[in-house]
């Protein structure tokens, strides 16, 4: 992974080469702005800052319909960039009720149909933790109500 201002890119081997996510943050929220496959001839940290250096001025991608196309190992990839980048923001994780909103809000927006699960792997905590958490958040008005029947931050 690197990281280069604003922006953040990840390069994963899959057996079809090099799967590549390029985000920008922006304030708390973070903006998927590429994704591709490709086979790279040269060093992988090289290619990502010049990658990073080209995305300027793309738009952002919409995560949930984007990974409704990919495959399962895919966007569990998409997950593992967006958590890594969730990592480098400097977030005061001390109330972890916020904290942890901002997170799953983060993953859903981006099409995770598990992020409670995948955050509490993250955490190293139980999955209901982590929904007593967003109970917390919803009764706080930090995380809105999902409605019924909603999934895939839709």
């Amino acid at each position: 992974m690197e990281f280069f201002g604003d922006y953040a890119a990840s390069a994963s081997e899959t057996t079809a080469g090099l799967l590549i996510f390029v985000s920008r943050t922006s304030k708390d929220q973070i903006h998927l702005l590429l994704v591709k496959n490709v086979e790279v001839k040269t060093r992988v940290s090289t290619y990502l800052k010049s990658e990073m250096t080209s995305a300027n001025g793309l738009l952002p991608l919409d995560g949930v319909s984007l990974r409704s196309n990919l495959s399962s190992e895919w966007g569990a990839l998409m997950t593992e960039h967006i958590m890594r980048v969730q990592d480098q923001l400097d977030r005061d994780p001390s109330d972890v009720v916020a904290y942890t909103a901002w997170r799953y809000a983060t993953l859903t927006a981006w099409g995770e149909a598990s992020a409670a699960r995948e955050l509490s792997l993250e955490m190293k905590i139980p999955v209901t933790t982590i929904h007593n958490r967003l109970r917390l958040a919803r009764e706080k008005g930090i995380l809105s109500s999902p409605g019924t029947g909603a999934r895939f931050g839709r």
